[in-house]
Order: structure tokens, then sequence, then C-alpha cells
């Protein structure tokens, strides 16, 4: 009884898993609905474990049910990555999963079913008539194999719309910088340095520390752009520069308000 028992176990693991696949879901739900069914017949065979000894014949037919389930967990393991999963249904022609598991617990569940009926007198487990479980299979491979193929469209839908969006940012980014190139060759960027790097101190407009601390900080005046930046710019400039941080625009903003600019 004690190997009933680890049968069982295992048996409602695997039911567990099958619930819990991501991929092929109709077919591992399959799976999971079999074994739970055989189990549940096999916890009936336990209850009655103390009033009637399993015979030699049963005992061999579980022993080959726990050979299927092992079996299952084997490619339980191997269907849960996604790469695996792909290449199975891309490859296979039949895109049917755990179709030779499926076959040992059919004769499993035939075998069971008899020696249940007629040793123990047990009624059989609710699973399906074991004649239409390929019927099934076929069912349930096909719809996987429908939600597969959509999830690859959308994938390379995705794939596309992120190479379009990558193309777009680096035409945004090479049109943004030909637009700051000034007619001498340097940038704005380039020439704010040049002037930052030569003012000291006291010399802007005779205004010492105090003065320039009061103009930026209590005044909120902004340096003067360049007369040579365009007005588009010079929009999005002063925006970005808001003494406010709240009311200066996301990236997302900038971006689309540069691309407008671009065109």
């Amino acid at each position: 009884m004690e190997n009933l028992k680890h049968i069982i176990t295992l048996g409602q693991v695997i039911h567990k898993r099958c619930e819990e696949m991501k991929y092929c879901k109709k077919q591992c739900q399959r799976l999971g609905h079999r074994v739970l069914g055989l189990v549940e017949s096999l916890e009936m065979l336990q209850d009655q474990g103390k009033r009637s000894v399993p015979s030699e014949k049963l005992t061999t037919a579980t022993n080959r049910f726990k050979a299927a389930l092992e079996e299952a967990n084997g490619e339980i393991e191997k269907f849960s990555n996604r790469s695996n999963i792909c290449r199975f249904l891309t490859a296979s022609q039949d895109k049917i999963l755990f179709k030779g598991v499926n076959k040992k617990l059919n004769d499993v569940w035939k075998e069971l079913s008899l020696l249940l009926q007629v040793e123990q007198r047990m009624p059989v487990s609710r699973i399906s008539q074991g004649a239409s479980w390929a019927h099934e299979d076929q069912q349930d491979a096909d719809e996987d194999r429908r939600a597969f193929q959509m999830l690859r469209r959308d994938n390379e839908k995705i794939e596309a719309s992120l190479r379009r969006l990558e193309i777009s940012m680096k035409e945004i980014k090479e049109t943004l910088r030909q637009s700051l190139e000034s007619s001498s060759g340097k940038s704005p960027l380039e020439r704010s340095r040049l002037k930052v790097k030569n003012v000291k101190t006291g010399s802007a407009s005779g205004c010492n520390s105090d003065e320039i601390y009061k103009l930026v900080a209590v005044k909120q005046q902004q340096e003067p752009l360049g007369e040579d930046c365009p007005s588009e710019l010079r929009e999005i400039i002063d925006e970005c520069r808001a003494h406010d941080p709240s009311v200066r625009p996301s990236v997302d903003e900038i971006l689309k308000k540069l691309s407008t600019f671009s065109k």
C-alpha cells in the first residue's frame, strides 16, 4: 500500500503541473484530467486496502501506471520550456504532445477499469472512454496550434513595431543634430561652452554673484538663446528649463515635439 500512496502523490503532482503549464494548455489540461481520473480510482482502492488486498495483476497494472506517470513528468519538464515547445510545434507534423504517454495511460485505464470492477467491485473512473482519446487529442492539438500561431503573429507584430520605433528614433536624433549645427560648423552647445569658459564672476553686465542669484532664483530670468536658434526649438528648450519642474515636458512629450519639429 505504500507504493500505492507514492503513485497517488505523483499523480496529484503531475495534475497540478499540467494545470500550471503556460503553453499548449488544452493538451496539458487533458493529460492532467486523465491522470486525476485514474488517481481517484486508486484513492478508492487505497480506502479499501484494509478489507481487500490487491491482486498481483492489479499491482502490476498500478506499476505500469507509475511508469507512465514518470514518463509524463519528464515530458512536462521538457515542454515547460518555451523554446522546446516552439521547436516541437514548428518541426512536428502531427503536433500532438504526450502522444506516447497518452497511449500508455489508455492501456492502463483499460486494464485498471477491468480489474477494479472484477476484483474490487469498484466503479471505473470518471474519465472518458479510451476509444475517444485519439479524437480528443487531435481536437486539443488543433486548438493549441491555432493559439500558438496567433501568439507567434502577435510577437512578430511587436518586433516589427520595435524595429520601426528604433529607426524613427535614429532619424529624429540625426535630424536634431543637423538642426543644431551652425553655419560655422559649431553647434549652439559648443558655443555656449566657450562662453561659459570665458565668463568670470561679476563680469556679466556688471552683476555680482548676489545680483545674479536674485535674477535667476528670485526673478526666474533665463539666459537668452542665440538669434540663430529656430523658434520651434526655442520653445522646446524654454519648456525644458522651466523654473517649476512640474510643468516641464516628459521625455515622450519632448520626443513628440522634436518629431514634429524635424518634419
